[in-house]
């Protein structure tokens, strides 16, 4: 009896698979923490925008309004629409957890495009996109600009990435585009256009070279509107008066770049900030050396994947400065600030697996793996004392208490003490609204 001999698959065949089973459990794992710690209500600044969700002022002014340092058109007009069609808070906060969902696995196809084939490594996409330590993220809905700011971000990096000579025009107007909307979501986006205006403008140069030249004044036009988006940008534009100077000591600014910079792996290593942020450094010096040192049919991706870092650790450089006056121990519990930082891990994990390294990503996803269990625990403990604080509020409005009341004894102490003005005022239109049981205040 003759038998056919079968060889064991290769790696790849179960590689793939249990990749997914990775994405699906980090992607439940978000919504499941929206569904028990979040809440039907608004949290912390989001008591500042109920008259405009709800229709009680304008909507045009309010998408231009400054907000703290921003003017946040383009993700305001997702988070109205958002509202407008569920009428709840906690659609906002699934929309986080599905577009960082989509954006994990939109990278391991990238990953697995540049590479030939799919690794585990790839499972740090996931990991560290979605895991527990972005709570605040996740139980805020108008934290949709952080995420919709990562979105863009990482599109730049993954154009940068696949960018070649031959396709410098194309590259180019996907990423003048990407840019644009990273520009009309908020004050994150500004700190892009220096770095990635350059590398606009070389590729407007490698395009006049090669190519049709009206390209490349399209190119440069890109750029030039980026430019002048400052001019409306800060006509008018104030300091937040609750906010500090900004601080220009080295000595504190450095550190204070560090903390913002740790956030990217999650808010659970905090504790080691300083250990992390050096290591990120190192990884951020050693990636641009190997950028400049590829071919140079590579350039237009080796210089794209420089500016987007650049771009977001000018960021970096400037929220430190915004934030310096405030202490290392505050700011390093933001959470909101990982999600933003957090492409320059990304773009260092596609630059290496162009390169045709195992090894990089292979640590970036196992320092994802270590941090996992103390960002899970941070952000279930937190999530759950944020619940806890949200039912006292829910007891009150079903017993009917007033708003007043309920500012004065539930807002301090709590994320919510940033906006009790707000709170006085929403709670009686989200009543009105439906979206908050209660009656209206001095209504039988």
């Amino acid at each position: 009896m003759s038998q056919t001999y079968s060889p064991p698959p290769p790696a790849t065949s179960r590689t793939r698979p249990l990749l997914l089973v990775v994405w699906a459990a980090m992607t439940l794992g978000g919504l499941a923490f929206v569904f028990f710690f979040g809440t039907n209500m608004p949290w912390g600044d989001e008591w500042m925008f109920v008259p405009a969700v709800v229709d009680a002022e304008p909507t045009g002014p309010w998408l231009w309004r400054q907000h703290n340092e921003h003017r946040l058109p383009l993700t305001r007009a997702v988070y109205y629409a958002v509202f407008q069609v569920f009428r709840d808070y906690r659609a906002a906060m699934y929309a986080q957890v599905v577009l960082l969902s989509a954006l994990s696995l939109g990278l391991m196809a990238v990953a697995v495009r540049l590479r030939g084939r799919p690794a585990w490594a790839d499972a740090f996409f996931p990991i560290s996109l979605l895991n527990l330590g972005h709570w605040e993220n996740f139980i805020m809905g108008y934290q949709l600009f952080f995420v919709i700011f990562t979105v863009l971000a990482a599109g730049l990096a993954v154009v940068a990435a696949r960018a070649t000579r031959a396709t410098a025009f194309r590259s180019g107007v996907a990423a003048g585009l990407l840019l644009w909307m990273a520009m009309l979501s908020g004050a994150f986006g500004l700190a892009l256009v220096p770095a990635v205006g350059l590398w606009l403008l070389y590729l407007a140069g490698v395009v006049w070279a090669t190519d049709a030249r009206w390209k490349a004044v399209v190119l440069v036009a890109f750029v030039a509107v980026a430019g002048a988006y400052f001019v409306p940008y800060f006509d008018g534009y104030h300091r937040p008066s609750h906010h500090p100077e900004i601080n220009r000591d080295p000595l504190v600014v450095l550190p204070m770049t560090g903390v913002v910079l740790s956030l990217a792996v999650g808010v659970g290593v905090s504790w080691v900030w300083w250990l992390v942020a050096v290591g990120e450094v190192v990884l951020g010096v050693a990636t641009v050396v190997m950028l400049l040192r590829r071919p140079a049919d590579e350039r237009p991706a080796s210089l794209g994947l420089i500016a987007v870092a650049a771009g977001i650790f000018a960021m970096a450089l400037t929220i430190a400065a915004a934030r310096g006056a405030w202490e290392y121990e505050q700011v390093k519990g933001w959470s909101r600030y990982s999600h933003l930082v957090w492409p320059l891990l990304g773009a260092a994990y596609l630059a290496w697996v162009k390169a045709g390294d195992r090894r990089v990503p292979a640590l970036l996803c196992a320092v994802a793996v270590a941090a996992l269990p103390t960002n899970t625990g941070t952000g279930i403990w937190i999530g759950a004392a944020a619940r806890d604080q949200y039912r006292l509020i829910e007891d009150d409005l079903r017993a009917g208490r007033p708003a007043e009341a309920i500012v004065r004894e539930r807002f301090p102490d709590t994320p919510h003490e940033v906006a009790p003005d707000g709170g006085r005022v929403g709670i009686p239109l989200l009543r009105d609204a439906g979206v908050l049981p209660g009656k209206t205040d001095g209504r039988p």
